[in-house]
């Protein structure tokens, strides 16, 4: 049976598969982002979600900001009385955490509820809360889950909403930085993979790219949430916990889901070209993800001077190099996050070697 027979012959109508489908929104906006703003991204992110799936399978988790909760709660009571009104009542779950946990532990929390107060669900999805998420997109994400599943024969599966751009949305800088850390992200896995005489399954994702490990739109299957979420015990490596649990929603799960047996699919979806961009000087680029580098190395036990190599192979390849600000910014990377990997017990990193200068 080939996939498309394979796809019809399970086919699920939008309702049953949204009883089976639970979505997290970790909410957090920082102080620069005016109310009124908070309340229109929040209300564009969560206002379809119950033609989709019941109300009350929406949790919102708020990441330790009383103003986003308060905010959330004005937001979530126009929709749920919208949602009466149109036939579909029902509740958006919403839970406090007291203090800032970061995305990933404010993904945690929800998850660990979602699964123990929730046992048919069987699809968790995670969307942002700044309304570049379309709930649109969703039956196409979990249609994706549903279908690795059905192939693998297991449910340890990530279904990825990948951007057509990842620059566009969030500026030329953090683009190619988030580009860099999901292609050294791949190498790290192949490499630790092949140790071990497997290749890394990247069939079912888009062709001729590299896959969209960073995008924070993803669709979980419920054992390997329950795995990820309210399983092992965290590997920290090169991270402290604080910075396990705010660099880490999108790699370190994707790098645990591997390691778990788990498989990941993408399916193209579209994202917000209105979205603020990152330039630089505006974001803590350096540690972000050198901090998350050195934890993939470290975690995946590769050696300093190959993880220099992994880097040195795609340094040509980003166009941030050409201008000064970016080949210096990619300098201080390169040390961070060697220097972050000697400081867990690493041999120390060749030094960088100059690039042919002509291309």
């Amino acid at each position: 049976m080939g996939a498309s027979e394979r796809m019809m012959a399970g086919w699920q109508s939008q309702a049953d598969l949204g009883r089976e489908t639970a979505v997290i929104v970790p909410v957090y906006f920082g102080a620069r982002t005016a109310d009124a703003m908070v309340e229109r991204l929040l209300r564009i992110t969560l206002m379809d979600l119950h033609h989709y799936l019941p109300l009350e399978q929406v949790w919102a988790v708020v990441d330790g900001d009383p103003r986003s909760a308060a905010i959330l709660r004005r937001v979530t009571q126009g929709i749920e009385a919208e949602a009466t009104r149109a036939g579909r009542p029902g509740a958006v779950q919403v839970l406090s955490l007291p203090e800032n946990r970061g995305k990933l532990g404010a993904m945690a929390a929800a998850m660990r509820a979602a699964l123990a107060e929730q046992p048919h669900v069987r699809w968790l999805a995670v969307m942002d809360n700044d309304a570049d998420h379309m709930a649109s997109v969703l039956p196409q994400l979990v249609r994706a889950a549903r279908f690795l599943a059905d192939v693998y024969g297991h449910d340890r599966v990530i279904a990825i909403g990948a951007r057509a751009s990842r620059t566009r949305p969030m500026g030329w800088v953090r683009g190619e930085l988030e580009l860099l850390l999901d292609q050294l992200t791949v190498d790290a896995l192949q490499y630790a993979l092949a140790r071990e005489g497997r290749a890394l399954d990247l069939s079912q994702c888009q062709s001729g790219a590299t896959p969209d490990l960073s995008s924070g739109f993803k669709v979980y299957g419920r054992a390997l949430a329950q795995a990820l979420f309210a399983g092992n015990e965290p590997n920290y490596a090169t991270l402290s916990p604080a910075d396990y649990y705010r660099y880490g929603p999108e790699t370190v799960t994707i790098v645990e889901t591997i390691l778990a047996g788990g498989v990941l699919g993408e399916i193209r979806r579209p994202t917000w070209d209105g979205q603020p961009a990152t330039s630089f000087g505006e974001f803590a680029v350096i540690e972000m993800y050198g901090e998350l580098l050195a934890w993939v190395w470290a975690r995946l036990g590769i050696p300093a001077a190959a993880a220099a190599q992994m880097f040195e192979n795609h340094r040509r390849g980003l166009g941030l190099g050409t201008a000064l600000e970016g080949a210096d910014l990619l300098r201080r990377l390169r040390a961070h996050a060697l220097g972050r990997l000697a400081a867990g017990g690493h041999e120390p990193a060749p030094p960088e070697r100059p690039l042919l200068p002509f291309v």
